[in-house]
Order: structure tokens, then C-alpha cells, then sequence
């Protein structure tokens, strides 16, 4: 999984989180429950305490150039059925656009 973000809100509607390296959902839980175990601040969890696990993904950035995906719209089965739907798909919204 990575990097996740665990929280759980207590008793008193107060919301701890914790940020844990984990490979497994239960690994995520299990790491945070220490953690917070660990700060004084915050309130024991229970058996029926309900956590939030977010995992953060590395982000992936592309940079693409308008004139760049008009020219891969262009026509052509270079791709089968699927590459030709995906391209009309892009003509039909790029119609939709003002020129520049």
C-alpha cells in the first residue's frame, strides 16, 4: 500500500490520525494503533472503533502539448476497434472545443 493515512474519531468526537508506511490495510490499522497508543493525547481505541485508511499513490505527471493530442485523434486502426473508440471518443470532445 505504501504510505496511508489512518484516523479514527473518539469518544468525544475528536479525530486522531497518523500517517504509517504499511503494505496491507491491517498493517496500516495495526501501525496507527501503536502510534496512538504511544501519544498521550489521544484516546485508547477500542475493539469497535472504526478507522479511515486513505493510501497515497505516487503521483504521475504527464505534460502534452493540445496539438499533440490532435494529432494522435487523427483516424487510424493502428490500434483495432478499442485504439478507434478511444480516438473518436477524443475528436468528438476536442470538437466541443473553441479554436485557438
Amino acid at each position: 500500500m505504501g504510505v496511508c493515512r489512518v484516523a479514527f474519531t473518539d469518544s468525544e468526537g475528536i479525530v486522531h490520525t497518523v500517517e504509517v508506511q504499511a503494505d496491507s490495510l491491517y498493517e496500516a490499522v495495526e501501525l496507527a494503533v501503536v502510534d496512538f497508543r504511544r501519544d498521550e493525547a489521544t484516546s485508547e481505541p477500542s475493539a469497535m472503533t472504526e478507522f479511515t485508511v486513505t493510501a497515497f499513490r505516487k503521483p504521475i505527471e504527464h505534460r502534452i502539448r493540445l496539438g499533440h493530442v490532435t494529432k494522435w485523434a487523427l483516424e487510424t486502426t493502428k490500434d483495432g476497434s478499442a485504439g478507434i473508440t478511444k480516438r473518436e471518443r477524443v475528436r468528438a470532445l476536442l470538437g466541443n472545443l473553441a479554436p485557438l
